[in-house]
């Protein structure tokens, strides 16, 4: 049984996961996934108010993380991110594949890349390479593992909202915040706000 976390009755909700649900049963990890993945997501995008208000809702201080729709695989994840104006996550990866799109307020996206191996614990070479404003509507890609390190910046007066598509259950992978200056990385595990307590992200 598939774990729902609001129930998807919306038609245009309901469409997209049967969709993204036979793509990622049908397109092995990589490039060609993310690009089959692009045009359903445009579509989910196009009116994003079947998102329901509590998905929309920031946790003072820190990002929240709403949990929309987990498979058990687990192989897809539909979560918002909700980061407080003119507040930043902190730099992470997320380990996966899939596409991000602004439904709310303003950001910035940092994106960064990692030149050491990974091999020393507590160590990561990571560098930024692009800062680029996202328009409301605009979807970015994340793609492991070349792509998949970036840090978001509210830039709007009011929280900024990001719907997340991803191949895998996010909140429940260990993964890496980078303190890029001081070449450090921490591994964590994020959570849901409405799951698991809390996202560490950001915090």
């Amino acid at each position: 049984m598939e774990s729902y976390y609001i129930e998807p009755v919306e038609p245009v909700l309901r469409r997209f996961v049967e969709d993204v649900r036979n793509i990622v049963a049908r397109e092995a990890p990589g490039r060609g996934r993310l690009d089959a993945l692009r045009a359903p997501v445009e579509q989910l995008l196009v009116d994003p108010s079947w998102i329901q208000p509590h998905f929309l809702e920031p946790v003072p201080g820190t990002t929240a993380t709403w949990a929309v729709y987990r498979s058990q695989d687990p192989d897809l994840c539909i979560f918002t991110m909700v980061v407080p104006p003119l507040n930043a996550t902190k730099v992470h990866n997320h380990l996966a594949d899939g596409w991000v799109g602004l439904v709310q307020g303003g950001q910035i996206e940092r994106q960064f890349r990692r030149f050491d191996d990974g091999s020393r614990p507590g160590f990561a070479d990571v560098r930024k390479i692009s800062e680029l404003p996202i328009r409301l509507g605009e979807i970015t890609s994340i793609e492991t593992p070349d792509a998949d390190i970036h840090q978001i910046v509210t830039t709007s007066r009011e929280a900024s909202v990001s719907l997340h598509v991803l191949c895998n259950d996010l909140g429940t992978v260990e993964r890496q915040t980078f303190e890029p200056e001081e070449q450090r990385a921490t591994t964590f595990v994020s959570g849901y706000t409405n799951v698991d307590g809390a996202s560490a992200i950001g915090r």
